[in-house]
């Protein structure tokens, strides 16, 4: 992954969060590893071919995943930190060790077969694939800020630090709350109960976002019971889809492909690719933004605009694109998206960027009829994207 570092514990009896300042580290560093499961999640939900109810389950948890990043984010936001997620040091690198994660978890973007959900899941013994990512922890399991066994742990060490400094009456500045993602804005539950966007105002709300971001993920507590248990956490949705009887299909795509590298193998494929790259990384740009805009016309013209056109109208089509072009005629690979960083070069603003890569992409593929109906209905969708740079 990257080069973010997670922030030491202090030391004595007093938890191992005791400033504003390590708090606000913690919680930019959850939403850094929060950010590391994403294109691990999508690159498994693209391989997976012709099967709606495989493919399906993955896409709710990646919507879950886009959830805990903006509970974290609004959290930090509630107590002075400035999300970042449009950082060279916090976007995925593949293959990486999960950021804090001990032992070692390396993270990979690969197909999604059986074999490969035992890096999401396992309450089994390490093997060869690192599992465990969506691992709950033990009831009794203690706090770890820094290097942790679960996910469940570190953001106990979280909890900790915010039950700590809560007696301090400037902990939580209200004057965030129209800043934050409000409740139905970016994530929709299918059930009142499984949890959603939470503000974060008070002690009992921050713990609120952090449960859910716990519970929808590793499940705990052990056994996972919701109120109504209508929807099952992350882990038990991939450990159904792998002891399951069940079979799905997968497209033969790159082991953790770069952009870089598809400039050597196809330049038509480098040309689709770098779009992929450009979009994620204004995805990334979009929800920073939002975090510093009070106007809820101006946030709600922003989601409908950007947040859901560049997940579903734009890197759904490419990725769906590039899965079927093989890389060579000598090898059996099709491409995968990268979700790579990509660097938007001033004076040009970051749109006008992901315009001229699309255009790129459609000069690439001119001539063949197939590639130019999707890539020409992408153009058309990124050409109603909302400039941020203006807002």
């Amino acid at each position: 992954m990257s080069a973010i570092k997670i922030p030491k514990p202090a030391s004595g009896d007093k938890g191992p969060i005791q400033t504003v300042e390590s708090l606000q580290e913690h919680l930019q560093f959850a939403m850094a590893v929060e950010l590391s499961t994403i294109p691990l999640y999508l690159y498994g939900m693209y391989s997976v071919n012709n099967d709606n109810a495989v493919s399906g389950a993955v896409r709710g948890v990646v919507v879950e995943e886009m959830l805990h990043l903006c509970l974290a984010g609004n959290a930090l936001l509630a107590v002075g930190g400035t999300p970042k997620l449009y950082d060279p040091e916090i976007i995925p690198k593949y293959p990486a060790p999960m950021p804090g994660r001990k032992p070692d978890l390396i993270l990979q973007l690969r197909e999604m077969t059986k074999e490969n959900l035992q890096t999401y899941i396992d309450s089994a013994p390490l093997t060869k694939y690192a599992p465990q990512l969506e691992l709950p922890e033990a009831a009794d399991a203690p706090a770890q800020p820094d290097e942790y066994n679960t996910l469940g742990q570190f953001y106990l060490a979280i909890e900790q630090g915010f039950q700590f400094l809560s007696s301090n009456p400037n902990l939580f500045n209200l004057a965030t709350i129209p800043a934050q993602f409000p409740p139905d804005s970016v994530f929709f539950p299918k059930f009142e109960d499984e949890g959603g966007i939470v503000v974060v105002q008070d002690l009992p709300s921050a713990l609120t976002a952090l449960t859910t971001i716990v519970h929808q993920g590793e499940g705990n507590p052990r056994p996972f019971v919701g109120p109504d248990k209508d929807e099952k956490d992350h882990y038990d949705i991939f450990l159904d889809l792998q002891s399951g009887g069940q079979t799905w299909n997968t497209f033969p795509v790159a082991l953790n492909p770069t952009s870089d590298q598809y400039l050597t193998q196809n330049t038509q494929i480098y040309a689709v690719s770098r779009t992929v790259d450009a979009s994620f990384c204004y995805l990334l740009l979009t929800l920073e933004k939002l975090w510093t805009i009070s106007s809820p016309d101006v946030r709600d013209n922003i989601i409908g605009g950007n947040f859901f056109q560049l997940m579903t109208g734009i890197l759904g089509p490419l990725s769906g694109f590039l899965v079927q072009q093989q890389i060579s005629p000598t090898s059996k690979e099709v491409a995968g998206p990268c979700f790579g960083y990509y660097k938007f070069d001033p004076p040009a603003s970051a749109l006008q960027k992901l315009k001229q890569e699309i255009q790129s992409a459609i000069t690439a593929y001119a001539g063949n009829p197939n590639a130019l109906a999707t890539l020409q209905g992408v153009q058309q969708t990124i050409n109603g994207l909302v400039d941020i740079a203006t807002v």
